[in-house]
């Protein structure tokens, strides 16, 4: 298999990874795509302001249930002003 191939195969498996809707994340690739730390967002998980659930040894939340986060999280923000 020559290099043009192998790469044509990259950029295929990251275009499929791109177009299929993210289900679920990690606390640390949430933490990490938000840009704060993951003890932080277990604290969330612990205040119950997120939920998530054990998958094996990971803790994955929903894409749905980050997204409503977020929203409340942009709700409340409105109201302190």
């Amino acid at each position: 298999m020559s290099a043009v191939q192998v790469s044509s195969q990259a950029q295929r498996a990251d275009s499929e990874r791109l177009s299929t809707p993210k289900l679920g994340w990690t606390l640390d690739e949430l933490a990490r795509s938000l840009g704060v730390s993951v003890p932080f967002i277990r604290l969330e998980v612990k205040r119950g302001r997120l939920r998530a659930a054990h998958l094996g040894r990971r803790v994955v939340a929903l894409d749905s249930e980050v997204h409503r986060y977020l929203a409340q999280a942009s709700d409340a923000s409105r109201s302190w002003r």
